[in-house]
């Protein structure tokens, strides 16, 4: 089973479960804190995911747009609204927070171009 490369950008508490979900579903996940750290990551590694907030400390999702291909937006505020301008503009898709396991699973597989669906265990 091929790992599937994902990096999280997020500066809050809250990423230390979705990047718990990741892991235990064959991700190989690398976490960064805001815009500048991500493009750096972007530039020289190649990950296929890129998982954003909404708001980062140096910038926004939108800052993100064009420099990976599968750019997937979360927000605690994940409505219609968002969604539609997320792919309207480029992005991949939206993930909710509170995470739900099998919608990550769902999202994550595919976008990393997988139809498989990643196989977590319980936390």
């Amino acid at each position: 089973m091929t790992a599937i490369k994902v990096l999280v950008v997020c500066s809050s508490a809250g990423a230390d479960m979705l990047v718990g979900m990741l892991r235990a579903g064959n991700c190989v996940v690398r976490t960064v804190n805001g815009f500048r750290e991500a493009c750096g990551h972007l530039s020289n590694a190649g990950n296929p995911v890129v998982i954003c907030e909404k708001s980062l400390p140096d910038g926004e999702w939108k800052d993100l747009l064009g420099k990976t291909p599968r750019l997937i937006v979360t927000s605690h505020a994940a409505d219609e609204a968002l969604w539609a301008e997320v792919l309207n503009l480029g992005g991949y898709d939206v993930l909710a927070q509170p995470f739900d396991e099998q919608e990550v699973r769902r999202v994550v597989a595919m976008a990393g171009g997988s139809p498989r669906t990643l196989v977590l265990t319980e936390l």
